[in-house]
């Protein structure tokens, strides 16, 4: 048997309560809205020109996912976007694999540079502030 990414055909993602379900396309959709979230962050100089590693994989997960993730969910999930997406804007994602540490977590969490792009929420989710939220998402 082929040993391969971790979640590249899982469902869910996420430790112990903080479960989520996430497919390989789920994955792809969180990838594709993140960089364009990102991209408009950084021509409105919110963000710096250059995001690598892990901090490309935290942002681009919270502002593609959408949706308040708990730092185990964000961790993680950030882990496996970071596995499978492959941007010469984002270098050194080859080395993620499963999970995003806790020390890279903080790196990102604690940088007041990123408090105009993530926000931490009353009940200890993250969110990303510009995300749309579903109340700004126009019905079919």
């Amino acid at each position: 048997m082929q040993a391969g990414p971790r979640y590249l055909e899982g469902t869910t993602v996420g430790s112990g309560r903080d479960i989520i379900g996430v497919r390989r396309e789920g994955i792809a959709a969180i990838i594709e809205q993140g960089k364009e979230i990102i991209a408009r962050a950084k021509s409105e100089k919110i963000l710096p020109d250059t995001i690598t590693g892990a901090t490309a994989a935290l942002l681009v997960t919270i502002a593609g996912y959408g949706e308040p993730l708990s730092e185990g969910q964000w961790r993680e999930l950030a882990g496996v976007v970071g596995g499978i997406m492959r941007d010469p804007n984002y270098a050194d994602l080859a080395r993620l694999r499963n999970l995003v540490t806790q020390e890279q977590f903080l790196n990102v969490a604690r940088n007041a540079g990123y408090g105009r792009f993530i926000r931490r929420l009353d009940d200890g989710r993250w969110v990303c502030e510009m995300a749309p939220k579903l109340e700004d998402v126009p019905d079919e």
